[in-house]
């Protein structure tokens, strides 16, 4: 069975207290020690409920968790990172520490500061966190416990040129969890019958340097990539990069759009836009993703490219999501635009737009429906 990730619940209790226990004795500290450390330290209800709890689960049992809280303005902390002794070695704490950072963006903060088991610095050293202090170890006299912090990077930054290309071999996620998959995407389209299991491009490898976007995609099943996603992008080495149209008005406000009940992100607001399919590939095997961002353009809005002023390439990093957005001026004014877009929306076919939001200020950006790279975005955008 393929890994999950999913938020802890009260029941979890149990069984991430076993996790902390074993993980921690894991390390070869003397049984005094562990007993000490075995009365003190539990997982508690409590702490399910004050903290954001992550669980790593196989087989529908939890094998790893991660708990985090903010702390100041800027600085979420990493209060917990455990992986059972049987699952060590595998990836899941990193698993666990990236999508800390991505709790982080999507929080707004800019910082994560944890404090490192004694043995453990080098662990974290290694996924960029470095030693402002430290303070004696209780559990092994005489070591020192790392006060560890990593900076984080910005989300948005300007593209000057895209070469993404497309592997020729299968996407290894889909093709390990083949039964799981087709078994979960039976299970949506009872809740969402509008599902489609169209072809679609996920990104397995890239690098962004001195404005250049190099990367490489693998062709999958869009039942896969669903999967991936609502298991919480389990497979950290693969990434959904996907096209988005930045429409800015004539008085400078984004328009977002907000999803209909009939997409599988109903309720959620970002600008228009979707995955990238192999339709998107020119003849010499390059995703065209600007292609992409103008054919969803015209088929969620009914706007061409005739009708917008191409104002630069943006690329935002969220987590397991990249955008590559197509930044575009329309000389119109935002209601006008919006009456214009729902207009078209409500007589086409699929009508993936239930309403378009106008956001003027970055007080509008509040809304939790927004997601987070949209909200980067419109923090990078407007004034």
């Amino acid at each position: 069975m393929p890994l999950k990730l999913r938020p802890a619940t009260e029941a979890d209790a149990p069984a991430l207290t076993d996790i902390l226990h074993r993980a921690k004795a894991s390390w070869g500290y003397p049984e005094e020690k562990m007993a000490e450390f075995r009365d003190y330290w539990r997982i508690s209800e409590a702490t399910i409920q004050s903290l954001t709890l992550t669980v790593a689960e196989r087989d529908g049992q939890p094998i790893a968790f991660s708990g985090l809280s903010p702390q100041r303005e800027d600085t979420l902390l990493v209060d917990f990172l455990f992986v059972a002794p049987e699952a060590q070695r595998q990836g899941i704490g990193d698993l666990l520490l990236k999508r800390a950072e991505d709790h982080a963006h999507r929080q707004g903060l800019s910082r994560l500061y944890l404090e490192s088991d004694a043995n453990a610095g080098p662990f974290y050293e290694k996924r960029g966190f470095r030693t402002m202090a430290t303070r004696p170890s209780e559990m092994s006299p005489g070591k020192e416990i790392p006060l560890m912090e990593k900076p984080l990077a910005p989300a948005v930054y300007r593209v000057e040129a895209l070469n993404i290309e497309v592997s020729d071999k299968p996407w290894a996620f889909e093709t390990k969890h083949a039964d799981a998959i087709d078994a979960y995407f039976e299970e949506a389209r009872k809740r969402i019958p509008m599902l489609w299991n169209g072809r679609t491009m996920k990104l397995t490898g890239f690098e962004f340097k001195d404005g250049t976007f190099n990367g490489t995609c693998a062709e999958c099943s869009f039942a896969a990539f669903l999967a991936w996603r609502d298991w919480g992008a389990p497979d950290a080495s693969s990434f959904n990069l996907f096209g988005s149209a930045i429409l800015r008005s004539a008085e400078g406000a984004l328009l977002y759009g907000v999803m209909s009940r009939k997409t599988a992100t109903a309720g959620m607001i970002y600008p228009p836009g979707g995955n990238l399919d192999p339709t998107d590939l020119t003849e010499d095997g390059k995703v065209d993703v600007v292609g992409a961002i103008y054919r969803e353009l015209e088929e969620e809005t009914g706007l061409k490219r005739d009708d917008v002023q191409p104002a630069g390439l943006l690329v935002t990093f969220d987590g397991w999501r990249i955008s590559i957005g197509q930044l575009m001026d329309v000389p119109r004014l935002a209601e006008e635009l919006r009456t214009e877009i729902l207009r078209f929306s409500e007589a086409s076919e699929e009508q993936e737009l239930a309403d378009m939001r106008i956001i003027r200020t970055r007080a509008d950006l509040e809304d939790s429906a927004i997601v987070p790279y949209a909200r980067s975005l419109g923090k990078y955008l407007l004034p």
